[in-house]
């Protein structure tokens, strides 16, 4: 793999501070590194084209540094912030999005909310952003497209390495869905929740990726029931061998999970607790 490539473990690293994605989009990382974060949380500041509306982007993990360092990057740029709002619910992307909300006094928007609620979404495009129903990575995920056509992908797509499926909020056959429509979305560039910023042509390489990655992943998860594998616990280790971090050991456990369901949805194989048996026609 190329230093370009976003899978590649030595791709460039995110910077801490703020750095200007576009003219309408500025980064700032959260310092809450880890191996599901990469390097942090990238939080996002999203304005028009006229700057007069903004929005934050996944405020991030509840750190009162983060929150600092968001307020004072607002101030600076005097941006007028029209609501806190989220790619989704995990807790590294939307733990403070309660106490950023109330210290900004504006609404925290959800990615739950955004999706079923006009009224939110005409506050979003305000600010000259677009939501696309992104989900897979989890059920409520979403992206967000800036009117400069940066695509905010949230868990959907990563700077680095792939995202997991984190069954049973998670669906893989939303997940290769999801992928279909951000290709037929016009972009600049894309900016992930965690890792390094794409530009459009690597950004549709890895979508390109991340599909046939998952159905090889597919393609493995039969073969080895076909050869005899039938509980999780050994499917899991078969695919991705020992694991020491739990919240990684975790996180293979539900991607496999997502995997066995959608292959379970093909009629021929069966879930039942941690075991997999194939159905009789």
């Amino acid at each position: 793999m190329s230093a370009q490539d976003p899978r590649d473990p030595k791709a460039p690293p995110v910077t801490p501070g703020p750095i200007e994605v576009s003219k309408g989009v500025i980064r700032i990382l959260a310092p809450n590194p880890s191996p599901m974060t990469l390097d942090g949380t990238n939080t996002y500041l999203v304005s028009g084209p006229d700057r007069s509306q903004a929005v934050v982007v996944d405020p991030g993990p509840d750190m009162e540094e983060h929150l600092l360092a968001i307020r004072m990057l607002i101030e600076a740029r005097q941006l007028a912030v029209r609501a806190v709002i989220t790619t989704h619910a995990h807790l590294d992307h939307a733990a403070l999005g309660p106490r950023a909300a109330e210290e900004l006094g504006v609404p925290l928007l959800t990615a739950s909310e955004i999706g079923d609620s006009p009224l939110a979404q005409r506050v979003v495009t305000a600010c000259g952003v677009r939501v696309l129903a992104t989900p897979g990575h989890s059920a409520d995920s979403v992206s967000y497209l800036s009117a400069d056509g940066v695509l905010m992908s949230g868990d959907h797509l990563l700077g680095r390495g792939t995202t997991a499926i984190l069954h049973p909020d998670g669906s893989l056959g939303q997940f290769l869905g999801s992928l279909a429509t951000v290709e037929a979305t016009e972009f600049a560039m894309i900016a992930p929740g965690h890792g390094p910023v794409m530009e459009a042509d690597l950004g549709r390489r890895v979508i390109a990726y991340y599909r046939a990655h998952r159905l090889e992943r597919v393609d493995q998860v039969r073969q080895l029931l076909e050869g005899g594998d039938r509980v999780v616990v050994d499917l899991v280790a078969a695919i991705y061998g020992a694991i020491e971090d739990p919240i990684v050991a975790w996180s293979a456990r539900a991607s496999t999970l997502a995997t066995i369901t959608y292959l379970t949805q093909e009629g021929d194989w069966s879930l039942e607790g941690d075991h997999i048996v194939r159905v009789t026609h």
